[in-house]
């Protein structure tokens, strides 16, 4: 009996740990740039985007940003290759939530910042199957940035 009991308790005790969560959760992502000053600048005016202090004060060609709920992006000074050109992606893009939707959209529309639906389509509103609206726009390097109304 007492092996039996032991027995199971292992057993459950292996399959519990190898089913147990590793709390993950997103923390930061990063993007390079082509100019760090001007894409610093787009993310704090455009997005509104708070940035933080580095570990590396002195190292100048990253920068953070909070996102909310414990959550940053950095931007980092890329590495130019001979070519120059950064091409990214629509599907490879940062997304945020907001909560008055219609209001942001005006305030792009005061910037001069041109939005699109996924397909490209200027000034068009992306309507998701579960009723979340979504806009695409790009930033000074080329990375898009999806603006939704999804609630979290």
């Amino acid at each position: 009996m007492k092996s039996l009991i032991l027995f199971l308790t292992l057993s459950l005790s292996s399959i519990y740990a190898n089913t147990q969560s590793f709390g993950l959760e997103h923390d930061h992502s990063t993007i390079q740039v082509e100019n760090i000053d001007i894409s610093a600048e787009f993310y704090k005016d455009i997005l509104n985007l708070k940035e933080l202090e580095t570990p590396w004060p002195e190292y100048k060609l990253i920068r953070f940003f909070e996102t909310g709920k414990n959550q940053q992006l950095h931007i980092a000074q890329a590495q130019i290759d001979k070519y120059g050109d950064i091409k990214v992606n629509k599907v490879l893009h940062l997304a945020f939530a907001v909560k008055h939707f219609n209001d942001y959209l005006k305030y792009l529309n005061e910037k001069g910042i041109t939005y699109s639906n996924f397909s490209g389509k200027s000034n068009i509103i992306q309507l998701r199957t579960d009723g979340v609206r979504q806009i695409y726009f790009q930033d000074p390097d080329g990375y898009w940035i999806e603006i939704n109304d999804a609630n979290h």
